[in-house]
């Protein structure tokens, strides 16, 4: 099932790639008689507008379009689940970070748990604000243990 899913991932990058999307994730489980192919689609790092549903139907149609033209789980029915990774997922390299610009994050690394403000992503850190000690941090991606955006609901 390994080689099912490389070849999966290597025939939906194009076209999403193409669509102003990137691959997250492609997950095929056959259990019994079920089968479930799980992709997870996000929007490239140039975009920091949330994953709407309507860009979820736009992307399930690219996948649907593209899985169309090939054999999957020996040609058996199988549901296909076209996903975003979702708001509290964690942030854990470059990309990840570049999606929420702007946004309250909670980072823990191993010395200490505080927020910050995110304002600039590099490929070894991110730059922000602490808002309680109003003052800017940078803080190397190596040293983040957990990262992840603070949702907040108006």
């Amino acid at each position: 099932m390994h080689e099912d899913v490389a070849r999966i991932e290597e025939l939906l990058e194009g076209p999403l790639t193409a669509a102003g999307f990137h691959l997250e994730s492609v997950k095929a489980v056959a259990a019994g008689q079920r089968r479930t192919l799980t992709v997870v689609v996000d929007l490239d790092e140039s975009s920091a507008e949330p994953m709407s549903m309507d860009k979820i139907a736009e992307s399930t149609q690219i996948v649907s379009d593209a899985l169309d033209t090939v054999e999957i789980f020996r040609d058996k029915p199988y549901q296909l689940e076209v996903t975003s990774p979702g708001a509290t997922r964690r942030l854990e390299c470059p990309r990840h970070f570049k999606r929420v610009l702007g946004r309250r994050l909670d980072v823990s690394t191993k010395k200490e748990n505080f927020k910050l403000d995110l304002e600039e992503v590099g490929e070894d850190a991110i730059t922000g604000t602490d808002p309680a000690r109003r003052e800017k941090r940078t803080v190397g991606l190596g040293d983040i243990v957990k990262a992840h955006v603070e949702l907040r609901f108006r």
